[in-house]
């Protein structure tokens, strides 16, 4: 929902396609043949891998933060994400932690004394999209949770 409001049509301002909004040259690298980016099966097979791919870089992390740390790089892209910890930790930040550490970081990468920084290797990023995101994935999640208690 939160990615195209179940539109499988949507296209986004930055040209991610599809119910899944998938990035064109993600979904390719997932495997959706040219032309199909709008197909609801492929969108969803795609976004799976993709997620289990991401899932791979924060297998160290706690199971409820990575569960940020995946939802920030699907938006993002993985590398920002690497960056925005990179940044947490150079600040004396805890890098496995999101909420009030990295997310804090992923805001600051669209200043340029922070996308600069030698320890940044994805440049600018305007982070806002991602921290909405993030956060508005998890309170839709602890709403359910709350809807559908035992």
């Amino acid at each position: 929902y939160t990615e195209s409001n179940f539109d499988s049509t949507a296209v986004s301002w930055a040209g991610a396609r599809g119910l899944m909004q998938l990035m064109p040259r993600t979904a390719q690298a997932m495997g959706v043949p040219k032309g199909k980016e709008f197909y609801v099966e492929e969108s969803i097979k795609a976004a799976t891998k993709y997620i289990k791919t991401i899932q791979k870089s924060f297998s160290k992390i706690e199971k409820s933060e990575q569960t940020k740390f995946i939802l920030a790089s699907y938006n993002a892209g993985l590398g920002h994400i690497l960056d925005a910890r990179a940044l947490a930790n150079k600040y004396g930040h805890d890098q496995d932690i999101w909420d009030n550490n990295v997310e804090k970081y992923i805001l600051l990468k669209s200043n340029r004394e922070y996308f600069t920084d030698p320890v940044c290797k994805h440049g600018y990023f305007r982070g806002v999209e991602t921290y909405n995101f993030v956060r508005d994935i998890t309170a839709r999640y602890k709403f359910y949770q709350e809807k559908i208690k035992d």
